[in-house]
């Protein structure tokens, strides 16, 4: 299975459209899709909005948008440091899945993203929380050297698997204000509850075989341990950790108060 055949199957397990209510979009908005991916995002957005630009760094998946793309979508392949942000007039609003991450120091980059937001923008992100290790189980023997693992990734600035956890005190730092946030979220790929199905299990093998720094981590242990994390999401005790989680914010209303919710399903 390459990337981007994984990734698209991914995107029957996200249910987009459940995030919508949340978000303060408008008609004529512009509106960012950060790590655009396949361009399932975009492509909701861009039947709502006025405008939508999708920015991806991998070469394959901006070519797989722009061979979809509706009229009112733009496609770009670059890190999100190197975009010029004021290139695309007043941006309303900012979605990032699974995306800032991967960056070395994100609260920068929301404080630059506060600063190209029109006058009451809004921020949309959805991130993993102790990803790996999240759905291995604590009594799991691999846990903590696992864990550890996480950690020191975050630390080397490699990929922050624990970024979902801090989304909301960044953007807070950042000088955005909360207005919605879901510590659980529901994904039937990431974070739930029972047996994983067949495709999910595919899906998580797949990634496991590509995770070239955890292999090195566990040496010669990995195949068991990768049969192990495979055999806990097909359990049917399989329990949801708050592995995924969802926050909204506004630029400005500083007097709104954040409705908390227990998931998003």
């Amino acid at each position: 299975m390459n990337l981007l055949h994984e990734y698209e199957k991914q995107q029957a397990w996200r249910n987009w459209e459940s995030y919508l209510k949340f978000i303060p979009v408008k008609s004529d908005h512009t509106v960012l899709d950060l790590g655009c991916s396949v361009g399932d995002v975009s492509r909701m957005f861009s039947n709502r909005v006025e405008k939508v630009v999708g920015i991806d760094i991998n070469q394959e998946f901006i070519e797989f948008c722009e061979s979809k793309k509706n009229s009112n979508e733009t496609y770009i392949c670059s890190d999100f440091l190197s975009v010029d942000y004021s290139s695309f007039g007043d941006i309303n609003g900012v979605w990032g899945s699974f995306s800032l991450s991967y960056l070395s120091n994100p609260l920068d980059f929301l404080k630059s993203l506060y600063s190209s937001l029109s006058d009451e923008g809004w921020i949309a992100l959805l991130d993993v929380s102790c990803f790996i290790s999240g759905n291995l189980g604590k009594s799991n023997k691999y846990y903590n050297r696992v864990l550890t693992f996480e950690v020191e990734s975050h630390k080397s600035c490699i990929y922050d698997f624990n970024f979902g956890a801090k989304m909301q005190g960044m953007l807070k730092n950042a000088g955005f204000e909360i207005i919605y946030f879901d510590s659980d979220v529901t994904d039937p790929e990431l974070n739930f509850t029972g047996a994983a199905s067949q495709g999910v299990i595919e899906n998580w093998s797949a990634r496991l075989n590509r995770m070239k720094a955890l292999r090195y981590k566990l040496g010669s242990e990995y195949p068991n341990f990768c049969n192990e994390m495979l055999s806990n999401i097909r359990y049917d005790g399989h329990e949801k950790q708050g592995n995924v989680r969802f926050v909204v914010a506004k630029k400005s209303n500083k007097s709104m108060q954040p409705t908390a919710k227990a998931s998003v399903d």
